[in-house]
């Protein structure tokens, strides 16, 4: 008996060429290069469309202010330390590996906008009132996209929110029910938005999918890693990789040694 046949695998990413390249159906050097930006082509990798030029402005502006790289963040500071041996690449996968859940980073986007898709067709349902998001809240124990440790207010989210009111994005519909979603979790639970949340609600209305919009999210944010992975494995400091003795106490039995030994 002959070896059963392999099922072709699709892919509609791209196709080489001799003296140019496709790239989602598009002309890699004629009609790509010189017109998209590099939050467009993250798009265009996650959801296989080109965005408008609106559009790649936004995602460009929501890309400079997820940029906050602070080393004592605990996954940039892990990327920091695997770095330190000397591993860029090293260390920048070590930064990403940890961020693989719905607690850390911009993945959990498409948590938060899976949530709202759910609250708007809640309000589409029942109208539109904050006492209809209410009852819709009560059914979530936790709520992906709220809370902000140590502030009252996340400072990106307020950044970007004039650059969004400019471009009429603050008044598209997923927009406006994470800001009633907003109100009542403040209201009920004493919690404020947070960016992630702001950017699920953002790539919903421009017509991304929740897993899309995580996706998108979490590429749009991978430059911090980058930064702190070469500048890490540059200086390959050894306080990243041993702690001072001075800082160290130790708690427990003494020591002991073999009859053998003695």
């Amino acid at each position: 008996m002959g070896a059963a046949p392999v099922e072709p695998i699709p892919t509609r990413v791209a196709l080489a060429g001799y003296v140019d390249h496709r790239y989602f159906g598009s002309s890699l050097f004629h009609e790509l290069l010189g017109a998209e930006t590099l939050s467009g082509m993250i798009a265009l990798s996650v959801g296989g469309r080109r965005l408008d030029p609106g559009e790649r402005a936004t995602l460009d502006d929501l890309a400079v202010a997820l940029s906050v790289a602070d080393p004592r963040i605990w996954p940039l500071k892990l990327t920091r330390l695997v770095a330190s041996y000397g591993g860029t690449i090293a260390g920048f996968a070590a930064g990403q590996l940890c961020l693989d859940g719905d607690f850390i980073g911009l993945w959990p986007a498409g948590v938060a906008a899976a949530n709202l898709v759910e609250l708007d067709a809640a309000r589409r349902d029942g109208g539109a009132t904050d006492g209809d998001v209410a009852r819709w809240l009560k059914t979530k124990k936790r709520l992906v996209g709220y809370g902000i440790p140590f502030r009252e207010l996340d400072e990106r989210l307020e950044a970007l929110r004039p650059r969004l009111e400019a471009r009429g994005r603050t008044a598209m519909p997923y927009w406006t029910s994470m800001e009633a979603l907003s109100r009542v979790v403040h209201a009920e639970r004493g919690l404020r938005p947070n960016i992630v949340v702001a950017a699920a609600a953002l790539l919903l209305d421009m017509g991304f999918t929740p897993e899309q919009a995580g996706a998108i999210g979490y590429f749009l944010n991978v430059n911090v890693f980058v930064a702190h992975a070469f500048e890490a494995a540059g200086q390959r400091a050894p306080a990243m990789r041993e702690l001072p003795e001075g800082s160290i106490d130790y708690v427990g039995a003494p020591p002991r040694s073999s009859p053998r030994a003695r």
